[in-house]
């Protein structure tokens, strides 16, 4: 799946495919590929875009 992202570190923002993604036991979001901005290559360091929440939002709800 392609995901909508910023980068916590440097402010980019891009879609990378993340994978299957999944929560964990505390509800937090899991990616199946760990996310890595192609500017400055800070790995797993991710935010959610608005569009990005809006995508996972689609995906949760699509899964219940």
């Amino acid at each position: 799946m392609i995901v909508n992202l910023k980068c916590g570190e440097c402010g980019h923002v891009y879609d990378f495919d993340v994978g299957e993604p999944d929560m964990d036991d505390e509800g937090k979001l899991v990616f199946e590929n760990i996310p890595e901005c192609p500017k400055c290559k800070a790995r797993d360091k991710e935010l959610l875009t608005e569009k990005g929440q809006g995508q996972m939002t689609t995906w949760y709800l699509g899964d219940l």
